[in-house]
C-alpha cells in the first residue's frame, strides 16, 4: 500500500511541475530576495548601471539562444534515438559557438560608444560572459526528456550558493564586479555541471560546419523573433533611460520593475490552477467553458485591481521596504506601473490561455509580434518627454491593441 502511494507521488505529471517550480524559484524568487539587500548596498545609481548591463546580456542572452528552448525541446521529446539526440544537440552547440563573435562584437561596440560603459567596462563584460554561460545550459534537453530534476537541482544549489557569497562578501557599491562574477560563476557551473549529465545520456557530441546547421536553425527562427520582440520591449527602456535622463533614473526603473514583476507572478498559480479545469470544461462544453472564462476574467481583473489599490496606497511603504529609503522618489512611478497590473491579466487569459484551448496560437503569436512592435516604436517617441513614464504607457498602448485584436480574431462557439 505505501509503496503505491510513494509510486503515484513520483508520477511525472507531480514531479515535474514540482521541479520546473523550483528551478523557476531559483531564477525568479530568490533574485527577488536578493533585491532589498543589493538596492541597499548600491543605491539608485550603480543598481541602475548594473541593471542595464543584465538588460544588455539578456538581450544577447536570447540571441544566443535563438529559439532552442521551443524547437530544441519538442525535437528532443519526439525522438527515441541517441544517434539523433547526439547529432541535435552538436547542431545547438555549434550553432551557438557561430554567434559567439557576433555577440563580442555587439559588446565590444557598445563598451566603447556608450558612455556609462567607457567608464565600467567590467560591468558589461561580465554581464555578456553572464549571458554566453547561460546560452550553453542545455535546459532544453532535459525539457524535451522530461527529466526536470536535473534542471531543479542543479539551478538551486548554485544559485543558493551565489547568494549566500554575495551576502558575505558584497559589502559597498565597489563590489558590484563581484556581485556580477558570482552571478557569472554560478551560470557557468550550472552549464558544465548540465552538460555533464547530458553527455552522459546522448555521448561525446561533433561540432559541424555551418550548413549542418540549417536545418536546425530554420525550424527555430519562428520562435526566436516570438521570444526576441517582447524581450528588447521589456529591456530597451533602461537603454534609452541611460541616454535619455540621469543614471539615478535608471536605478528607480531597474526596482520598480522588479516590484511590479513580483506583483505579477502572485497570478502565476492562479494561471497555472485554472488553466487545466477550463480545458477540461471545454473539452466537453464549450459554451460553459465560455462562460467560466468570462467569470475566471472577472476574479483575476479584480485581484489585479485589488493589487493596483495596494500600490497606489502603499507605494511609499512597498518601496522602503523592497528599496529602502534612497529610493523613494520613485514612489509615482511604482503607480504608474500598478496601473498595468489589472490591464495585463487581461490579455494573459484570452490570448496565452483562451487562444490556445482553441487552437489559435500562431494567430495570438502574430497578435503579440504586432503589438509588441508598436509597443517598441511608441517607446521611442514617449521616452524623450516623458522618461520613465514612457515605459507603462507604451505597455498599456501595447496590451489595449492587443486586447482589441484578441476580441476582434476570436469566434465563440455558442
Amino acid at each position: 500500500m505505501l509503496s503505491k502511494i510513494y509510486n503515484n507521488y513520483k508520477h511525472p505529471l507531480l514531479t515535474n511541475p514540482l521541479y520546473l517550480y523550483f528551478s523557476n524559484f531559483s531564477d525568479s524568487i530568490l533574485l527577488l530576495l536578493l533585491l532589498p539587500f543589493v538596492a541597499r548596498i548600491f543605491g539608485p545609481t550603480m543598481l541602475g548601471e548594473i541593471g542595464l548591463s543584465q538588460s544588455i546580456g539578456l538581450i544577447f542572452l536570447i540571441i544566443l539562444e535563438y529559439g532552442f528552448a521551443v524547437s530544441a525541446a519538442k525535437s528532443i521529446a519526439s525522438n527515441n534515438d541517441v544517434y539523433k539526440d547526439n547529432f541535435l544537440v552538436g547542431q545547438i552547440f555549434s550553432f551557438k559557438l557561430y554567434l559567439l563573435p557576433i555577440i563580442i562584437f555587439l559588446a565590444y561596440l557598445i563598451s566603447i560608444l556608450h558612455p556609462i560603459f567607457i567608464n565600467k567596462p567590467y560591468l558589461l563584460i561580465i554581464s555578456t560572459i553572464d549571458a554566453i554561460f547561460q546560452s550553453f545550459i542545455p535546459s532544453w534537453y532535459f525539457k524535451g526528456k522530461q527529466r526536470f530534476k536535473y534542471l531543479a537541482i542543479t539551478k538551486i544549489i548554485f544559485r543558493l550558493i551565489a547568494f549566500c557569497m554575495i551576502f558575505l562578501f558584497v559589502k559597498s557599491s565597489s563590489d558590484s564586479w563581484l556581485y556580477l562574477s558570482f552571478l557569472a560563476s554560478s551560470s557557468f557551473l550550472i552549464a558544465i555541471t548540465q552538460i555533464f549529465f547530458m553527455i552522459k545520456e546522448v555521448g561525446l557530441f561533433k561540432l559541424y560546419k555551418w550548413e549542418k546547421t540549417k536545418p536546425m536553425l530554420e525550424s527555430s527562427t519562428y520562435n526566436f523573433f516570438i521570444i526576441l520582440l517582447p524581450t528588447i520591449f521589456n529591456n530597451i527602456g533602461i537603454l534609452l533611460l541611460s541616454f535619455l535622463a540621469n543614471p539615478i533614473h535608471m536605478g528607480y526603473y531597474y526596482g520598480i520593475s522588479k516590484i511590479h514583476r513580483a506583483f505579477n507572478t502572485l497570478y502565476t498559480p492562479i494561471f497555472e490552477s485554472f488553466f487545466p479545469y477550463i480545458v477540461k470544461i471545454y473539452n466537453k462544453d464549450k459554451k460553459i467553458a465560455y462562460d467560466k472564462m468570462k467569470i475566471y476574467n472577472l476574479i483575476i481583473f479584480s485581484i489585479g485591481f485589488v493589487f493596483f489599490i495596494i500600490i497606489w496606497f502603499l507605494s511609499e511603504n512597498i518601496i522602503y521596504l523592497l528599496l529602502g529609503n534612497k529610493f523613494i522618489s520613485a514612489e509615482n512611478y511604482l503607480k504608474a506601473f500598478g496601473f498595468l497590473l489589472p490591464l495585463t491579466v487581461i490579455s494573459y487569459i484570452w490570448g496565452n490561455q483562451w487562444m490556445v484551448i482553441l487552437g489559435k496560437e500562431k494567430k495570438f503569436s502574430q497578435i503579440s509580434l504586432l503589438s509588441n512592435a508598436i509597443g517598441i516604436i511608441a517607446l521611442f517617441f514617449l521616452m524623450p518627454k516623458f522618461l520613465i513614464y514612457a515605459i507603462p504607457i507604451s505597455i498599456s498602448i501595447s496590451e489595449i491593441l492587443k486586447i482589441i485584436m484578441i476580441v476582434r480574431s476570436l469566434k465563440y462557439d455558442k
